[in-house]
C-alpha cells in the first residue's frame, strides 16, 4: 500500500475515499451503505459488489467524489470462502429458500473432492432468478416472485471463471472450498451446477467474501468497530481500512500532470500538451490523472482521447 496521507484538502470533517467494511451476516449491502452514513455524517457513500444478507465479508464502501470511481472498480476479480450442502435444491439455490427437491443419493469425499478441483475454469452456467440481473430492463427475482407457476429457476447463461480452487474440509455431504472468480460470477450458480453435475443437488449455507482486487479483508473493519475508531481517528495517518483515491489506485494505469494540464482538465478539456503526451504512451483503456496525489480525472483512450470523469478535489 503507498504511504501517502487521508487526503485532508476538503471540507472540515469531509471524507473522501475507500472504506473496506467487514459486513456481517443478516444484513444487506444497503444497511450497511446507511449505517456507514451516519457514521462519517455524510450521505455520499456507495458500493461496489453487492452482497446477500446471507453471506458476510468485504465489501467496498466509497465516500466523497470517490462514489465516482464505482464503474472503474466493479471489473475486479473477487475471492470467496464458502460452505454448501449436498442432497437439496431450493428455489434461491442457497440454504433460505423453499426446498423443490431432495436427493437420497450421496457421494463420498473422494468423488466429492474429485468434482470440486475439476469445476474449475471458464463455464456457461445460468443466473439464479433469485437475484438482481436485469433481464430487458426487468430483474430476475422480480420476475420469480411474480410468477407463482414457476418450476425452473435457471436464469439465462452468463459466462463465469473459476479459479485456484481450494478445498478447505469436507464432512460427510458439506464442503467448504476458496476460489477466485470473475466479475458477474454467481457463487450459487457454481454450487448449483456442481450439485447438478453429481446429482445430488446443492445448496449454499454460508458465503464470506475475502478479497476484491488487491483489496482484502483482512484490512476490513465493521461498522461496530468503525464507529468506535471515528471519533478519534487521525486522518493525517494512515489507515489500512480507509485509502485515499491515490492509494486505492494503485495498480491502474496513472498519470500525473502538471498544473496548467490539471486546470485545463477541471474544466473538462485536455491540453494539447497533454493530448501529445498521451499519444505516445501506446495505451488503449482508461487514464487515471493525478497532480502529486490528488485525482484530477479519469480519461479513455481508444480512437480519441474522451474525458470520462472530472474531480474538483480528490
Amino acid at each position: 500500500m503507498n504511504n501517502q496521507p487521508l487526503n485532508t484538502n476538503l471540507k472540515p470533517n469531509k471524507l473522501n475515499g475507500i472504506f473496506l467494511i467487514n459486513k456481517d451476516t443478516g444484513v444487506t449491502s444497503h444497511d450497511v451503505v446507511f449505517g456507514l452514513r451516519k457514521i462519517i455524517k455524510d450521505k455520499q457513500v456507495g458500493h461496489i459488489g453487492t452482497l446477500d444478507p446471507l453471506a458476510d465479508g468485504l465489501l467496498v464502501c466509497l465516500v466523497g467524489e470517490s462514489v465516482k470511481l464505482s464503474d472503474y472498480l466493479m471489473g475486479s476479480n473477487k475471492r470467496y470462502h464458502l460452505t454448501f450442502k449436498l442432497g437439496l435444491e431450493t428455489d434461491t439455490w442457497d440454504i433460505t429458500g423453499k426446498v423443490l427437491h431432495t436427493f437420497e443419493k450421496t457421494v463420498s469425499e473422494e468423488a466429492l473432492r474429485a468434482a470440486i478441483l475439476d469445476f474449475t475454469g471458464e463455464q456457461s452456467l445460468p443466473i439464479p432468478m433469485y437475484s438482481a440481473k436485469k433481464v430487458n430492463g426487468q430483474k430476475l427475482y422480480d420476475i420469480a416472485r411474480g410468477d407463482e407457476t414457476l418450476e425452473n429457476f435457471e436464469g439465462p447463461p452468463k459466462e463465469m471463471k473459476f479459479w485456484d480452487l481450494k478445498v478447505i474440509s469436507i464432512m460427510g455431504q458439506t464442503a467448504t472450498v476458496e476460489f477466485w472468480c470473475s466479475k458477474g460470477s454467481f457463487v450459487r450458480s457454481w454450487i448449483y451446477c456442481l450439485g447438478k453435475k453429481l446429482g445430488t443437488g446443492a445448496v449454499m449455507t454460508e458465503l464470506r467474501r475475502l478479497d476484491i482486487g488487491h483489496y482484502s479483508l483482512e484490512n476490513a473493519l465493521t461498522l461496530d468497530q468503525l464507529r468506535k475508531e471515528m471519533p478519534t481517528v487521525d486522518v493525517s495517518v494512515k489507515k489500512p481500512y480507509f485509502l485515499t483515491p491515490w492509494q486505492a489506485l494503485q495498480g491502474y494505469e496513472i498519470l500525473q500532470l502538471d498544473t496548467n494540464e490539471t486546470g485545463k482538465l477541471r474544466s473538462g478539456l485536455v491540453s494539447y500538451a497533454l493530448s501529445d503526451r498521451i499519444s505516445k504512451l501506446n495505451y488503449k483503456g482508461d487514464l487515471f490523472c493525478f497532480q502529486d496525489t490528488q485525482l484530477v480525472g479519469i480519461l479513455n483512450l481508444a480512437e480519441k482521447i474522451t474525458v470520462r470523469r472530472v474531480f474538483v478535489n480528490s
